[in-house]
């Protein structure tokens, strides 16, 4: 059994700040992925560009190292962002483990003793003081009891899937880029072209994204609604609709959009991505009245987050029309939000921390999730050097740990809201 100070599961976005935060602050770090790659949905995933925003910390030394600005936003090369994440992990020294399936825990009364993982068909134990679950669906949370709630609180329905790609053959002289419902007129030639047949339903939004390099386009516009990521049978319809759904928006593309008649397939991919699934129990649940009153709270260790509450149609296409209003909050997200409620040793990190559904929607973009695993990070390597509890941990000091070695900024309200 190998032993480690910290042991951070999932190398997502999340995973990545936690892992090298970790290990920058001292704590012997390993980072556990179920694929042959790091990165998650910035990689992968075909996401070219940082929704939504964080001030200072990793996020932004990434941010300013990896994109470019094209058309009209900044975006930047998935490819390129898989190389600059190994170089930053080696360089803080984490400990790697790739095509490692995570299986379950080995836990006494409130405490993991070590997580099993299925390394090359078979099983390894690992062992660590401090666990930080970034796998986005919270297996490990799961896997040790923490109480969770699915999607949407009414329903439990959750946020639709999207399976990006990319294509080539793009006029940039006279190409758009819309977003949701900017451009009502192609909207409304889709929603003729599903009623033609021509495209399955739920698709009914064009979303087009400058690519890196010049003459792409990333497509934001395959969809499926009433999926569960967590049961692997609606992963794999999820799969199979998607891909199905490429070729005909390329062809609606093709006939209706300006700038992409001569446009082809790139490359989609390698997964499809997976918005929201489980909601944890921490110690406190962050919610969205949180978020639009710009609580600075005591024990904060995310600071200055902006997104919009963003929830896609749950039964159907375009936005969700129960999204709250955006005035460009900037917010915090207390430490409390990441220490699992019933486990000692572990932390949420990602869109699986404890939060409301509508908070979810803002906070579980890849910036912000980015701070909660540097917040994360810090944390448990500071447990792990003083030999505390996690619930011990005084946030006040590891703050400044956050400010003074990584560049987070002290929280700040907008000033134009206040």
């Amino acid at each position: 059994m190998r032993s480690f100070d910290v042991a951070v599961i999932g190398a997502g976005p999340s995973g990545i700040a936690a892992a090298i935060s970790a290990a920058k602050s001292g704590a012997d770090t390993i980072l556990i992925e179920k694929n042959g790659y790091v990165g998650g949905m910035s990689t992968a995933g075909l996401l070219n560009l940082w929704c939504g925003d964080l001030q200072g910390g990793l996020y932004q030394k990434i941010g300013e190292k990896t994109t470019e600005k094209r058309v009209r936003r900044c975006v930047y090369n998935p490819e390129t962002l898989k190389s600059y994440y190994i170089e930053l992990l080696k360089e803080a020294n984490v400990k790697i483990l790739l095509h490692s399936v995570f299986l379950g825990v080995n836990k006494t009364e409130k405490h993991i003793d070590s997580i099993s993982v299925l390394c090359g068909g078979e099983t390894e134990h690992i062992k660590a003081d401090i666990y930080i679950d970034s796998t986005g669906d919270g297996w490990v949370a799961k896997s040790a009891g923490v109480n969770y709630s699915k999607g949407r609180p009414s329903d439990h329905l959750m946020q639709p899937m999207t399976l990006l790609f990319n294509v080539g053959g793009v006029d940039e002289s006279c190409a758009v880029y819309p977003t949701f419902n900017t451009n009502p007129d192609l909207e409304e030639k889709l929603k003729e072209f599903i009623r033609q047949g021509r495209c399955s339903e739920p698709v009914g939004h064009v979303i087009l994204i400058e690519g890196f390099e010049h003459g792409t386009a990333n497509v934001n516009m395959t969809n499926v609604i009433k999926a569960d990521g967590t049961n692997v049978e609606d992963m794999t319809n999820a799969e199979l609709l998607t891909r199905q759904q490429v070729p005909q928006i390329i062809e609606f593309l093709r006939e209706n959009v300006p700038g992409y008649s001569n446009c082809y397939l790139l490359q989609t991919a390698s997964t499809i991505g997976v918005r929201e699934t489980l909601h944890f129990e921490g110690e406190y649940t962050l919610t969205e009245q949180d978020i639009q009153n710009q609580v600075i709270f005591d024990d904060w260790v995310v600071s200055n987050a902006s997104a919009c509450f963003g929830n896609h149609n749950l039964t159907g296409s375009g936005s969700d029309e129960n999204n709250l209003p955006y005035r460009h909050e900037r917010y915090t997200i207390p430490y409390r939000s990441l220490l699992a409620k019933g486990v000692d040793n572990l932390l949420l990190n990602g869109r699986n921390i404890s939060g409301t559904h509508m908070a979810h929607s803002s906070y579980r973009v890849m910036p912000i999730c980015m701070g909660m695993g540097e917040g994360a990070g810090t944390c448990a390597a500071y447990a792990v050097k003083h030999n505390i509890p996690l619930r011990e941990v005084p946030v006040k000091e590891v703050q400044n740990i956050l400010m003074t070695k990584f560049g987070v900024l002290y929280p700040e309200k907008n000033k134009e809201i206040e």
